[in-house]
């Protein structure tokens, strides 16, 4: 269990769940590695949110300079061949990608 203010370790099981359900394979040397940076990670967030700060609202209107906008014009793309030809499989001019989700 993990209370605020105590050093959080992430076990080896949350590890092996999140790795299921992002659908990464890794080894275990690397179960050991991800598992400490991301719990230097969880510590961290821990530590950001413990900061004392107060929220400063400022006039931003004017912080970053914008120059006149660029009008947005539909154009006819004529080199559809040698976009296509990158591609490892193409149907119908269209890339053919694998299935991620099931």
């Amino acid at each position: 269990m993990y209370f605020k203010g105590s050093d959080y370790m992430l076990s080896m099981d949350n590890l092996k769940l999140l790795c299921e359900l992002s659908k990464l394979h890794l080894s275990e040397d690397e179960m050991k590695e991800y598992q400490k940076e991301m719990t230097d990670i969880i510590n961290l967030m821990d530590t950001i949110g413990d900061s004392d700060f107060e929220y400063n609202p400022i006039d931003m209107t004017n912080a970053i300079p914008f120059g006149e906008l660029r009008a947005d014009n539909i154009t006819e793309f004529d080199n559809m061949d040698g976009i296509v030809k990158n591609g490892p499989e193409v149907i119908e001019n269209q890339f053919v990608v694998p299935k991620i989700v099931d």
